[in-house]
């Protein structure tokens, strides 16, 4: 089904907000730009607890991010949150986390092994080079749009060594909606992968890529802190300071999603048909030349049956004067 504006079509994120669940609708990418709605009018109420709890007053008050339905969502930005208190509620939800982290307690080498394994990309800020253009670089077109993101950590494979094939410990995969041609594409990049000290305090993880799809040139590494790498929920800060979040998905319900980003159809936009339109017409435009000559002369040359060049020099068929036999000459 194509992406459409068709209700039956949205992902779905949720968050609860006191009594309430408000739901953030995704629209379908029709545009290279997606954005993500928070409606009150869809708010539903949330399902009472199957045993009563005491809770105190602040509790009841406190917003509460319903994690399960933003793992279900599709790829999002965060300024795609058009409710403030949505927005804020998952904000701080985050900053617990990563208040929490014991990455730097924990080491480079913990921190390694808490990666190991496949995670999809939730949210991430528009002006993220990982959201703008991808991490494989597959969006940077502008009737590209990034509409997928999944990374794969992995140990190392002893058997590498011994059957000579090259070493990737990481593998990024994205899938890209091109509302030029109306249809999404995916895209993949293979490297390794390091986590360090950042001089800057915390630690750094480095994505540096070896093999791209269709490409010669290497990409240039990909950076992050680690503010929070937890069982289920990672959250990397990008260079300007920027969250990328980040669920961990198992490695068959991440093929089953790359599968459906990829096969699902774009929406057209007719803009970029009319740009390319006018470029062809303006590559393939031919100057006309003027025919200048009296008419007189018009019905001679037709009469004598010459034909003349564009400058209306006269084309003589016999060869050139002296014998070489080379091809038309002019006079």
């Amino acid at each position: 089904a194509a992406r459409t504006s068709s209700p039956k079509h949205v992902c779905m994120l949720a968050l609860v907000l006191s009594s309430a669940s408000l739901l953030i609708g995704r629209p379908p990418l029709a545009s290279p730009r997606a954005t993500v709605r928070l409606c009150a009018a869809e708010a539903v109420v949330a399902e009472p607890a199957e045993e009563a709890v005491a809770v105190t007053a602040e509790e009841v008050e406190a917003p509460r991010v319903r994690w399960e339905h933003l793992f279900a969502a599709d790829l999002a930005s965060w300024e795609s949150i058009d409710q403030p208190e949505a927005k804020v509620a998952l904000e701080e939800e985050l900053e617990r986390m990563e208040a929490g982290s014991a990455a730097e307690l924990l080491g480079p080498a913990a921190v390694r092994e808490q990666l190991i394994g496949c995670w999809k990309l939730l949210l991430a800020p528009e002006a993220d080079a990982a959201m703008r253009e991808g991490v494989t670089a597959g969006a940077s077109a502008p009737h590209l749009s990034l509409c997928g993101h999944f990374q794969t950590f992995s140990k190392p494979d002893p058997m590498d060594v011994l059957t000579g094939k090259p070493a990737t410990f990481m593998e990024t995969c994205e899938v890209v909606a091109d509302s030029r041609v109306g249809r999404a594409f995916s895209t993949t990049v293979k490297g390794g992968f390091h986590v360090d000290a950042d001089p800057l305090g915390g630690l750094r993880t480095v994505e540096i890529y070896t093999q791209r799809d269709g490409a010669e040139e290497a990409l240039p590494p990909n950076r992050w802190n680690c503010a929070h790498v937890g069982s289920e929920i990672r959250v990397a800060r990008a260079p300007g300071g920027g969250q990328r979040v980040y669920c961990r998905v198992d490695a068959e319900a991440m093929r089953a999603e790359l599968a459906r980003l990829a096969a699902e159809a774009v929406e057209v936009d007719p803009k970029w048909a009319e740009q390319e339109a006018e470029q062809a017409a303006a590559e393939g435009a031919v100057e006309e030349v003027e025919d200048n000559r009296p008419l007189w002369q018009k019905r001679i040359d037709e009469a004598d049956g010459i034909q003349r060049s564009a400058n209306g020099t006269p084309i003589i068929n016999h060869g050139p004067i002296g014998g070489s036999n080379d091809g038309p000459r002019t006079q």
